[in-house]
């Protein structure tokens, strides 16, 4: 059996860029986003707030609680065990905005664009490892202080 297609003749799971689209990415029910637009659409221009190493992974983490992997260009693996690796990219990317995000058509590695020109080089491994936070879109968040009453003493 061969796979579904779209009306653009890709595989209907996969996007222009080759990735798979996210679920639930969207405020918008039923659009489709890959990875790359939505880092485009809800991520630009929000700042680097601080990096995040779990393990050997090494994360970008944006003021609105995105997180995307630094995955080594050359061997598309996060290095968070690294200091030079680490110090690197905390050199460009810690405290800036990230305008944009642009994948290199020869090399088809990750480019993430800061002010003054500065960019980060990332494997595509980044796109491929990234998902949204979880939150939802549409219920408002709720804030709740329960009340305790001790009962009675007599």
């Amino acid at each position: 059996m061969g796979s579904a297609k779209s009306s653009s003749g890709k595989t209907a799971g996969i996007c222009e860029h080759g990735l798979h689209w996210l679920k639930a990415a969207s405020p918008e029910p039923g659009e489709r986003v890959c990875a790359l637009e939505y880092l485009n659409r809800y991520v630009a221009p929000r700042r680097v707030d601080r990096l995040d190493r779990r393990g050997t992974e090494l994360y970008l983490v944006f003021d609105s609680g995105e997180k995307l992997e630094c995955c080594c260009e050359t061997c598309g693996e996060s290095h968070g065990d690294d200091p030079g690796f680490t110090d690197d990219i905390k050199d460009v990317a810690l405290g800036r905005r990230a305008l944009r995000f642009r994948l290199e058509d020869k090399s088809g590695h990750l480019v993430v664009w800061f002010a003054r020109g500065d960019h980060l080089h990332l494997h595509r491994n980044a796109l491929v490892r990234f998902h949204p936070p979880r939150r939802s879109r549409t219920r408002p968040t709720r804030s709740v202080r329960p009340a305790h009453t001790p009962p009675a003493t007599e």
